[in-house]
């Protein structure tokens, strides 16, 4: 059952709504600015119609994962490794050749239900850094990491929370290390 669960969650995260939201409107999203299937490239190309759109669906197939693994009982470290096949599902996607988008609405969406607690200390860790930072995407690497640490000291299974956050993590890096040049902080 676990297996199947876990499997499940890398299909459901393949599903792309980027992608879909794009050939409905005649576009290849991959071709467009950051070549990226995700919310913020949708939004970028499509406009902020096709970003709620793709980022609330994206969202929810976290939101799915974590549901489903606790409407079924199974264990915590099930649900953080079915977290972590939604994710990389929506990062390596099968059938396109692994190129998808940068699992942060799918992580958001995963980490609402599975600790709404903690998410709290996210959105706490992302507003405390907005005024420093004056950066989004580094105030929510900040909230990221305060909640790996909070979800980790809290469940058992928290650390693999955190793999899955890391995954996230590394697929902003380029974004994290443009936004870290000192002309940009300033």
């Amino acid at each position: 059952m676990v297996y199947l669960y876990v499997i499940a969650s890398y299909f459901l995260g393949s599903v792309l709504t980027a992608a879909i939201v794009a050939k409905l409107k005649g576009v290849n999203l991959q071709n467009e600015n950051s070549g990226n299937l995700g919310a913020r490239n949708a939004g970028r190309t499509l406009g902020k119609s096709a970003f709620v759109i793709v980022a609330i669906s994206d969202g929810l197939k976290g939101l799915f994962v974590v549901l489903i693994g606790r409407m079924l009982e199974l264990p915590e470290l099930a649900i953080a490794l079915a977290v972590i096949a939604v994710v990389l599902g929506h990062l390596y996607p099968f059938w396109n050749k692994g190129k998808g988008g940068k699992g942060v609405a799918t992580i958001i969406g995963a980490m609402v239900i599975f600790s709404p607690v903690h998410f709290i200390g996210f959105i706490l860790g992302f507003l405390i850094s907005i005024p420093i930072t004056k950066s989004a995407t580094l105030s929510m690497l900040n909230g990221f990491i305060l909640y790996g640490i909070l979800v980790s000291s809290y469940f058992e299974a928290g650390w693999v929370m955190s793999v899955a956050l890391l995954l996230v993590i590394w697929m902003q890096r380029k974004n994290i290390l443009e936004r870290m040049k000192p002309d940009v902080l300033e």
